[in-house]
């Protein structure tokens, strides 16, 4: 569905005259168009987007900007404007995003666009399906992301720290044209792996060890996100955790094989968390199976133990089930994926199998 359109059929379920967008998420997937402030007004007959002097003029040059109709300066005078607007057709109704918008502001907007009936949108759900212009983004920011993998192996060695690899890895990404990084990089080695968050540290990375590296970029504002465990040297220095490895890795596996059209990402959860439940490690596997990623690198849908969610053609998810043993150490191997009609697409290409860096 065109990004209009769904903006229209929120205003016709919820009976709005308007739709005033805030966030510069939403605003961004809307109009192509980063900022960090900005007002976007969408009415029945027109949409207006409201920008200050930081932006006004990199707008105005921009040749890809989609669905506005008029764009104009928002300086002191934005309210009298959409005023204008809102008695010019006759506004009386309008949503805004309760899933974004502070209360302190929701009350800012009432007191400026005076005698108007505000309506609470959730708008978690817009962006849900990508269009071809966004998983082409989403693709490119997934390349880039092996080019960095692919780099990481062939420069690691032991006695490195994990700081020093999250260093790399920040400085590889934007050397490949990445945007910024999606997230705080985790590099979590031997035991801090049983951390699914760990944030890198001075640890000294050992011959023997496991090292999880999750990492992302953006790409003209879209999202990668990628896990990988690999062993540094010939042989793992506690031999069971290979063996919870490749229980990780066939459980990827089994979740990967369930993504198509149709399909609850909640039952793939919960399939997968049974699987490895039955290996024996079911208490160590605590988290969701994987999350939608575009101008987010967490959005919806979700794939967990409560989720609903039908997947449809289009939509970008994660799949990362890991194992984590306090003490002792963990694994987590997580993917890119396209749904389709009649399955999936990958988006991330680094191999899935337990590689060894000699």
């Amino acid at each position: 569905m065109m990004k209009k359109a769904i903006i229209k059929q929120t205003m016709t379920e919820h009976k709005l005259d308007a739709m005033l967008i805030y966030s510069p998420e939403n605003r961004y997937w809307f109009s192509r168009f980063r900022s960090s402030l900005g007002y976007l007004l969408v009415t029945k007959n027109k949409t207006y987007l409201f920008l200050d002097s930081r932006y006004i003029t990199m707008a105005r040059e921009q040749k890809d900007l989609q669905n506005i109709d008029l764009l104009d300066y928002c300086g002191k005078s934005v309210w009298t404007k959409i005023n204008e607007i809102c008695q010019k057709e006759n506004i009386q109704t309008i949503g805004f995003e309760a899933d974004w918008l502070k209360y302190q502001e929701m009350l800012n907007f009432k007191k400026v666009l005076h005698s108007k009936d505000f309506i609470p949108v959730d708008t978690s759900k817009w962006r849900m399906v990508k269009d071809e212009w966004e998983i082409k983004q989403i693709k490119k920011a997934c390349d880039i992301t092996n080019q960095v993998y692919q780099d990481v192996l062939k420069w690691i060695k032991p006695r490195v720290t994990e700081k020093e690899l999250a260093r790399f890895v920040s400085d590889a990404f934007l050397k490949y044209g990445a945007d910024k990084l999606s997230f705080d990089t985790i590099v979590a080695s031997g035991a801090n792996g049983s951390k699914p968050h760990a944030v890198p540290t001075d640890k000294v990375i050992e011959v023997g060890e496991l090292i999880t590296l999750d990492m992302g970029c953006f790409y003209n504002g879209y999202a990668s996100d990628q896990t990988r465990t690999f062993l540094i040297g010939d042989e793992c220095n506690i031999a069971k955790l290979e063996d919870i490895y490749h229980i990780v890795y066939e459980a990827q596996s089994l979740g990967i094989s369930m993504v198509k059209a149709g399909v609850n990402a909640g039952d793939i959860h919960r399939a997968v968390a049974k699987f490895i439940d039955q290996k024996g490690y079911g208490e160590y596997f605590d988290h969701g199976l994987g999350h939608g990623l575009g101008i987010e690198i967490h959005e919806e849908p979700y794939e967990s133990p409560l989720s609903q969610s039908i997947l449809k053609p289009g939509m970008t998810i994660t799949v990362e089930p890991g194992i984590y043993i306090p003490g002792f150490g963990g694994v987590r191997i997580e993917d890119d994926l396209l749904v389709t009609e009649t399955g999936y697409e990958m988006l991330t290409s680094s191999p899935r199998e337990l590689i060894k860096v000699k």
